[in-house]
């Protein structure tokens, strides 16, 4: 009986590393587990510039728990979400780490959290004299998205077309 368990371990075990293969993408090699020809589960992409991804991947697109090491040994790890880490600084700003695999592949940018009625979203944002203030791009999404909780709300009083 116990012969019989052991080889259905081992069985099982030999079955999980069948799956692990190699996939090439433009920015570099993905090296663990794939479902259906994508990436999908763990392994490691090692990008042809030599950062190395150690984590989990779903249908090619960084997703789960994983590491990022570049190539100065800054690791970036934690729970990624479609190719973006995000790691809080403070109560309002947040860096955030992008990773894909294709075009542009690794950038990092900050964050400003909203104010007021926009508390609850975020914008992009730059370092100035060692403090991260709203970019203009960031400027100017925090005023759409003004304008869009304010039209929302109902208290501007018009901006409904009428009815033919």
């Amino acid at each position: 009986m116990k012969i019989i368990i052991i080889t259905i371990f081992l069985n099982l075990c030999f079955i999980n590393l069948a799956f692990a293969e190699t996939i090439k993408f433009s920015v570099g090699t993905w090296e663990g587990d794939v479902k259906k020809g994508k990436a999908n589960g763990k392994g490691i992409l090692t990008f042809d510039n030599g950062l190395i991804f150690e984590g989990k991947m779903k249908k090619n697109k960084i997703h789960g728990t994983g590491k990022l090491t570049t190539l100065e040994g800054e690791v970036y790890e934690g729970k990624w979400r479609y190719g973006k880490l995000y790691n809080k600084l403070d109560k309002k700003t947040r860096k955030v780490i992008e990773l894909g695999t294709t075009g542009r592949y690794f950038w990092v940018r900050h964050e400003v959290r909203g104010t007021g009625s926009l508390y609850s979203k975020w914008f992009p944002a730059e370092e100035k004299s060692g403090s991260f203030v709203l970019s203009a791009a960031g400027k100017k999404k925090m005023d759409e998205a003004l304008k869009e909780s304010q039209a929302g709300s109902g208290s501007s009083g018009g901006g409904g077309g009428a009815a033919c």
